[in-house]
């Protein structure tokens, strides 16, 4: 497995995977991801197997910690470890910072999708990640964060938000 910037021959895979794996409302519009980017911000990674695209990365970088903003293994390609291993690959690449990632909350009962997010948890939780307890409504979503490392504060990640959001992050993050 190798995890690298992704380039211009891999952009096509990248947007395709991007707006497969994600519902409409939980994108970015990607011109904003390509330009966080260029500015050294955010970084568009891919994940490749023997030179096959495999999947992709998409991180929001500050001075002191890391979010996992989007991560996706391409269809034809779950279920075969290609996920635990970017994650382990990933944790390693951003060890120097606080890595961390935001799920949709496990604990509503009601929640359509109840199952997959039981486990998506479960799987980042068996990859090494950890809970933090911290709680937060990001656009109207209740998600709870997960950390690489003990120790990831909300004032940290309020840090990061602020950058990665601008002007409009008081009205879409809020700690629950």
């Amino acid at each position: 497995m190798e995890i690298c910037t992704a380039g211009s021959l891999d952009m096509k895979f990248i947007l395709d995977l991007y707006q497969e794996a994600f519902p409409k409302e939980e994108r970015k519009p990607f011109s904003l991801i390509e330009r966080k980017a260029a500015m050294g911000e955010m970084e568009i990674l891919l994940l490749r197997e023997e030179g096959r695209r495999v999947g992709l990365a998409i991180t929001a970088l500050s001075e002191r910690i890391v979010l996992l903003d989007y991560f996706a293994v391409a269809k034809d390609c779950r279920g075969g470890g290609f996920g635990s291993e970017a994650l382990q690959m990933l944790k390693a690449l951003y060890d120097d910072r606080q890595f961390f990632l935001e799920i949709e909350r496990t604990d509503d009962e009601d929640a359509p999708n109840r199952d997959e997010r039981i486990r998506r948890k479960h799987f980042y939780l068996r990859s090494g990640m950890l809970e933090t307890g911290i709680h937060i409504d990001l656009f109207g979503v209740g998600m709870e964060l997960l950390a690489a490392k003990p120790g990831l504060t909300f004032d940290d990640c309020e840090t990061l938000y602020r950058e990665l959001l601008g002007p409009m992050y008081h009205n879409v993050v809020k700690l629950l």
